[in-house]
């Protein structure tokens, strides 16, 4: 049987200048699921999948799928 993927964000922060969009966005995807993102204009949803998704890079925390980080 295969390992299932997992996409795991910790303590993710996002800084624009002085603005802080994102703070300790901690948070774990599985493979088979279905999630969804909600919030206001400017919650920082749109932020949070390009730095999941290796786009952006984070201030600081950390992504990795299955234990690796998505930046080289």
């Amino acid at each position: 049987m295969s390992e299932k993927m997992v996409l795991q964000c910790e303590n993710l922060c996002k800084e624009y200048g002085t603005k802080r969009v994102l703070e300790n966005v901690t948070l774990q995807i599985e493979q088979g699921h279905i999630y969804g993102l909600i919030g206001r204009n400017g919650a920082g949803k749109t932020t949070l999948l390009s730095i999941l998704t290796a786009q952006n890079a984070a201030t600081s925390g950390t992504v990795s799928l299955n234990g690796e980080p998505v930046w080289e």
